[in-house]
């Protein structure tokens, strides 16, 4: 239906074309491309005749003035000047120069010398042919002002008194105008002593013009009117008339649904209309093929639409739809949203219960988009929630998932994925993190992302080992966990919506509830995007602590927050642990400072804390400079707050790992403080302040680790 609806599109917008326009119109611009070059070509032939002209009379005028030059005594022309007073010689040069006037047909024969700053001229000779111009010649001695003269005839005299060049100017006027050459007088030592001007009227010109003009404008008419009728003939025979029958052909092919008449046959040849003619013929062929495939191919279209739209239902039947999740646990306040780009994506999240006391909560991005990814998302969650029912810790949950989503994974698919486990009793967190993006969390008055080192994404390669990381959330405290696509959206300038946009949303709208926050940050994407189109799936997922529920158990319960080195059942009632892992850099210390403040009392004395730092930074320090040197390495820091028993003062223990060279610092020989600065070697004071500060401090080498701990009592 729809092929039948462009064709009948096609043979409407045909119904407009008028083929005989065309005939008449190529015609009417070869006319007028001829008049145009018509003209052109007798502007430049003008030009042409023109300059000709002008060195046809440049040459004449200057071999009439060197004539002239040639009957004046250039010594004498000083004294005339001045004197004023003709005598002999001057008489004699005067005739000569009037002879020469009237033989040459000359307007004028002058010689005249400039004042010093070319204010006014003296005449010393001066013809006039009355015959040629009305006037009477001046006398010797006559004065005639220079100011009335424009810059470039000064100029012209300039050039011609005082650098000795020859000068010719062309004047045009209504009578034809007139040609001026000047040329230097000089005396016998070379000195240029006046000017001499000859001056011959150009009354042929316009003669000339008119005999050259009409002769080219008839030869170029004719010309250009049979160069018309030729072409016009060719191009009607060879152009106008095959387009003529591809026009007519054309509208019948839109008219019939893609049927010829036959009359293509007409044009024959090689010529490139030949060639088309033989195209449109071709094109009727295949386009009724392709008619008839295209049906085909939107019947098919639809069925598959219809089952991707079943199939977008059941990946959003999948994921859980029912907020608050739990209704007897008030205390946890979740929501989450998956908006694919296609109509299947690769995006998931899900959340459970993995016993009475333990939320599990997942995000997960699969590579690609639409239905393998959609396939491969199916695979990975199911696997995720089967392994978290039976698994309590997240590291070792993507450690199997990984192993088994490796198994033929023959697409290269893979998935970045975030799982935490939240203790309800105790508000502790232990997530880990495969190549995710870091999610966001409100703690403590503040909204920031929760940055750990990522492990290699899921079903990278197999055998990968994971670590977890822990943190405590409190009442009032929220994580937000979100896929690439909310930071990778895009606008129309090719700019990301970007971390920074985010955390400043988020933080702008801390106080809306999950549900309300994940609205208003999806708007603030759409509002940033604008009329882009989406590119990557977008999941989000906000889980709140209200409160903390009270532990079901008996004494003797332990609060452990993640890995410890120490068992828990070994620890002692109401002791704590926590290990953290640190890209071992200088600019972590600040983290690592606040890691070790959070497993404090808060009444800890402010003697104690000082020390704690100097000796931590100390032992970091050394970890961040010199253990993987020149490279880079972490630094796991397990921190156990042990309680004070009978009364006493609680115990904290600092234990520090890294798989840099074997050194032990407390092998280093103390240094004597007792000695002057200048005379003490450089080095091995912190340690020495170390040992002092701390209680204990022991080091091994175990397991290809370096491992030091340090405690310390509260008190």
């Amino acid at each position: 239906m729809k092929a039948s609806e462009n064709a009948s599109g096609t043979s409407r917008a045909t119904k407009t074309l008028n083929p005989s326009s065309l005939i008449i119109r190529l015609p009417l611009y070869i006319v007028l491309f001829c008049s145009v070059l018509y003209i052109v070509n007798g502007l430049i032939g003008y030009r042409a005749f023109k300059s000709i002209f002008e060195d046809e009379y440049s040459n004449i005028t200057r071999q009439f003035a060197y004539t002239a030059l040639s009957y004046i005594d250039g010594d004498a022309v000083e004294g005339y000047a001045a004197s004023g007073i003709p005598d002999e010689a001057w008489e004699e040069t005067d005739r000569e120069l009037n002879v020469l006037t009237r033989t040459a047909a000359l307007a004028y024969i002058y010689v005249i010398v400039p004042d010093k700053d070319f204010g006014s001229r003296m005449y010393i000779y001066d013809t006039v042919h009355p015959e040629v111009v009305n006037g009477k010649a001046y006398p010797l001695g006559q004065i005639s002002s220079l100011k009335n003269y424009g810059e470039e005839y000064i100029n012209r005299l300039k050039d011609v008194m005082l650098d000795g060049k020859d000068d010719c100017r062309f004047v045009y006027n209504k009578t034809g105008g007139h040609v001026t050459t000047s040329v230097p007088v000089k005396d016998s030592s070379g000195k240029v002593v006046g000017i001499l001007s000859i001056v011959k009227p150009m009354s042929e010109v316009d003669a000339l013009k008119a005999r050259y003009l009409r002769s080219t404008s008839i030869f170029s008419a004719i010309l250009t009117v049979l160069f018309i009728t030729v072409y016009i003939i060719l191009l009607h025979k060879m152009l106008t008339k095959p387009l003529y029958l591809l026009t007519r052909e054309t509208e019948s092919f839109a008219r019939h649904g893609g049927e010829l008449s036959g009359r293509l046959k007409k044009v024959r040849g090689r010529s490139e209309i030949a060639i088309l003619a033989r195209a449109v013929e071709q094109m009727s062929v295949d386009m009724n093929r392709y008619i008839a495939d295209l049906t085909h191919t939107t019947a098919e279209k639809e069925r598959l639409s219809a089952e991707l739209d079943v199939a977008t239902q059941i990946q959003a039947n999948m994921l859980p739809r029912i907020f608050p999740p739990y209704a007897d646990h008030p205390e946890i306040e979740l929501f989450a949203s998956m908006v694919p780009a296609k109509e299947v994506g690769g995006d998931f999240y899900d959340f459970f219960m993995t016993d009475d006391d333990h939320f599990a909560v997942v995000v997960g991005d699969v590579s690609g988009k639409g239905v393998p990814a959609a396939l491969f998302m199916v695979v990975a969650k199911t696997l995720l929630k089967n392994v978290g029912l039976q698994e309590k810790n997240p590291a070792r949950i993507f450690e199997r998932v990984n192993d088994q989503l490796c198994e033929g994974n023959d697409a290269g698919l893979f998935v970045t994925c975030w799982m935490g486990i939240l203790t309800i009793s105790t508000g502790e967190l232990v997530f880990a993190n495969a190549g995710h993006t870091a999610p966001v969390i409100f703690h403590g008055g503040k909204v920031e992302y929760l940055t750990v080192k990522p492990n290699l994404m899921l079903a990278g390669m197999p055998g990968m080992r994971y670590a977890d990381h822990c943190t405590r959330l409190l009442p009032g405290d929220r994580i937000f966990v979100y896929t690439d696509g909310v930071t990778e959206a895009t606008n129309s300038r090719n700019e990301l919506y970007g971390e920074d946009r985010l955390i400043l949303c988020m933080a702008d709208k801390r106080d809306l509830s999950a549900k309300e926050l994940l609205e208003a940050v999806r708007d603030d994407v759409n509002k940033f995007v604008g009329d882009a189109p989406q590119f990557d799936d977008i999941t989000m997922l906000e889980l709140s602590l209200k409160a903390v529920a009270p532990v079901q158990g008996g004494a003797g319960q332990a609060t452990v927050t993640a890995q410890s080195a120490t068992s828990p059942a070994a620890l002692p009632e109401g002791s704590r642990a926590v290990t953290k892992v640190f890209d071992a850099t200088d600019e972590n210390m600040g983290p690592v400072n606040d890691f070790v403040h959070s497993m404090l009392p808060l009444d800890c004395p402010a003697g104690i804390l000082n020390k704690l730092d100097l000796a931590v930074e100390e032992i970091y320090i050394n970890i961040a400079h010199y253990a993987y040197a020149p490279g880079r390495g972490t630094a796991e820091i397990s921190c156990l707050l042990e309680p004070g028993q009978g009364g006493a003062a609680p115990r904290l223990t600092i234990c520090f790992r890294d798989r840099g060279r074997p050194f032990n610092p407390l092998a280093r020989e103390d240094p004597d403080i007792t000695l002057p600065a200048e005379e003490r070697d450089i080095g091995g004071l912190g340690i020495l302040l170390t040992k002092k500060f701390m209680d204990s401090v022991t080091y091994e080498h175990t397991d290809g680790q370096n491992v030091l701990t340090m405690s310390k009592v509260l008190a």
